[in-house]
């Protein structure tokens, strides 16, 4: 039986995405910077040989996403009143498709590892549930093999302890779950500079696009704040 991936995200659209780099990023830079990050993940995502599904909002009128990822995968509008509610119901769509499992990551861990999508699957040979924790404890990817509404009812997103929230919704429903590898996700200027030492270490290819945009980004502010001490 086939395993599905599905890459949950908003459309790349100036002023609709990664609003919370504005300020520090043009609304025009937090597309570009989104665009960066579903070029990466596509690369990710394409070496490991399952079905891809990409489920977004708003509305793509310009196939933006299209163009980005290309027209091997299958689009879907996200449909729900919440993010819990869309993320069931795109789970929903895939696994009534009769896959053997889905995992769903979301689009702001550009630096989202092979590894760590191979052992959500693997996991899920095992365990009903896999969850892949931020740090700043929440988390970028969910799968199962069989639908459970669970995960997402009662849970607040956006603040508090998203993931262990869930894992107690989890234990509370007698389910077996267990954690693929954490990552960090991409959402705030001081990301941005851990990323950029990391980089500068030498621990994440300069040759990623999002590592490419990042870099430029943060020595061009560098460049500004030099300018204004003379």
């Amino acid at each position: 039986m086939r395993e599905a991936i599905i890459i949950f995200t908003r459309v790349p659209i100036p002023g609709k995405t990664k609003t919370r780099l504005e300020g520090f990023l043009t609304k025009n830079q937090c597309a570009d910077i989104h665009k960066n990050f579903l070029k990466d993940i596509k690369i990710t995502c394409d070496k490991l040989n399952r079905d891809i599904f990409v489920f977004y909002t708003p509305e793509d009128k310009d196939n933006i996403l299209g163009k980005i990822l290309g027209k091997n995968y299958n689009y879907q509008i996200q449909e729900g009143n919440d993010l819990g509610e869309k993320m069931y119901n795109a789970l929903k769509y895939v696994l009534d498709k009769k896959y053997k499992s889905a995992v769903l990551i979301g689009t702001d861990i550009p630096y989202i590892k092979e590894n760590d999508l191979k052992k959500a699957f693997k996991i899920l040979e095992k365990k009903d549930i896999v969850l892949g924790p931020t740090e700043d404890k929440g988390y970028y990817l969910v799968g199962m093999k069989k639908l459970t509404k669970v995960v997402f009812e009662n849970i607040e997103y956006g603040h508090g302890n998203v993931l262990d929230n869930t894992i107690t919704a989890i234990k509370n429903s007698n389910l077996t779950y267990d954690l693929t590898n954490k990552n960090i996700d991409i959402d705030e200027k001081e990301d941005l500079f851990y990323f950029y030492n990391e980089i500068n270490k030498g621990k994440l290819s300069k040759n990623m696009n999002t590592s490419k945009f990042i870099v430029n980004v943060v020595e061009e502010y560098k460049r500004e704040c030099l300018k204004l001490t003379f």
